[in-house]
């Protein structure tokens, strides 16, 4: 009888596909007490102890049911998100960018290029970037994680406690900015009120941004993630993938590591930065042909950005606007485990 009751109450807050876990929470957490209460004969208050015990995880079972999984969540934003709420968030996520550093970094665009040319059209570094902003409140953890990757993208690579901790504070300080409390408020409208727990938000950045994956043609090596592939450089043979941050980029010129050739298109932001398509050769040999990022902006509102197109428009053009001037973000996804996440994401005008 009692073992049809907790039944009866899963199967009122639960799915098809949640019964078998709540069956496992129910036998994990009452069972052990039933046979440990009928071995030493403590029957005197058994009854009482399992109807709370039941009570306290038939609550949990409600709280797992009410919890979209990631796919079910992935699903449900792009199936409401709308253009127009693309459109409008984005111009809120540029209106909320307070640490946006375009005004105080100088931008050396010199001669035009292209992606066929060897000419080295630009004899001085592209950006010079102050020391007041690579102190800025979320530049400095986010570069912090430069030197916890390998350029190679088929040579392993393992978290320490140290890198874990670094990822841990980069996430912690960004969720505090606007464009990221605009972004958890848009999926919270949508529906999905487990982002208003703040671990969730963070498992879901952490999950985006720093699960390790394989691409096809390494095999078993877990060697990516997509924090590395946008916002630093991977490797391949002479193929340079990523290379979409202007903070790594300006890091690399810095440190002699990185030549600009020269730009092949701008498109300016009205004042809150530019997206910068370019010709660079990194590492002396590696050639960087066609290079888009943007430039002067945060990084909250670029991880923003490239999360609300993954999740919303993944592996189709993400349509964006800032003071009425248009511009796309592409992003491309890969599988691992059976896991969605981001495989690159760029600025494209």
């Amino acid at each position: 009888m009692r073992l049809t009751l907790i039944f009866l109450l899963c199967s009122t807050t639960c799915r098809a596909d949640d019964l078998a876990h709540a069956a496992g929470q129910i036998f994990s957490n009452i069972l052990p007490n039933i046979l440990t209460n009928s071995v030493t004969g403590q029957q005197g208050n058994t009854a009482g102890n399992t109807i709370q015990q039941i009570g306290t995880v038939v609550g949990g079972v409600v709280g797992y049911a009410q919890k979209k999984s990631y796919e079910d969540m992935l699903r449900q934003v792009q199936d409401s998100t709308t253009d127009e709420d693309i459109l409008r968030l984005s111009e809120e996520m540029f209106n909320a960018d307070i640490n946006n550093a375009f005004n105080y970094i100088q931008v050396n665009l010199q001669g035009k290029t292209s992606p066929m040319s060897k000419n080295d059209e630009a004899q001085s570094n592209l950006l010079n970037v102050p020391e007041n902003v690579w102190n800025g409140p979320t530049i400095r953890p986010f570069v912090a994680l430069f030197d916890n990757y390998h350029k190679n993208v088929i040579r392993p690579e393992f978290v320490t406690p140290n890198e874990e901790s670094e990822q841990t504070t980069f996430i912690n300080t960004i969720m505090a900015t606007g464009p990221i409390r605009s972004l958890m408020a848009f999926l919270v409208n949508k529906g999905l009120t487990q982002f208003n727990e703040y671990n969730e938000q963070v498992e879901l950045f952490r999950k985006i941004w720093f699960t390790k994956y394989a691409r096809h043609w390494t095999g078993l090596c877990k060697c990516s993630c997509a924090f590395e592939n946008i916002f630093m450089a991977e490797l391949k043979s002479n193929d340079v993938l990523g290379l979409h941050s202007w903070l790594f980029f300006a890091k690399r010129e810095m440190d002699h590591k990185a030549n600009y050739l020269g730009y092949i298109d701008k498109l300016d932001l009205s004042g809150k930065g530019l997206i910068l398509k370019q010709h660079s050769i990194l590492s002396e040999t590696k050639d960087a042909p066609e290079i888009t990022m943007f430039v002067g902006t945060s990084p909250e509102l670029e991880t923003a950005l490239y999360t609300l197109c993954f999740m919303a428009r993944p592996d189709r053009p993400c349509r964006l606007r800032y003071n009425n001037v248009p511009f796309t973000i592409q992003t491309k996804t890969l599988k691992s485990d059976n896991i969605l996440l981001i495989d690159t994401a760029y600025p494209v005008f």
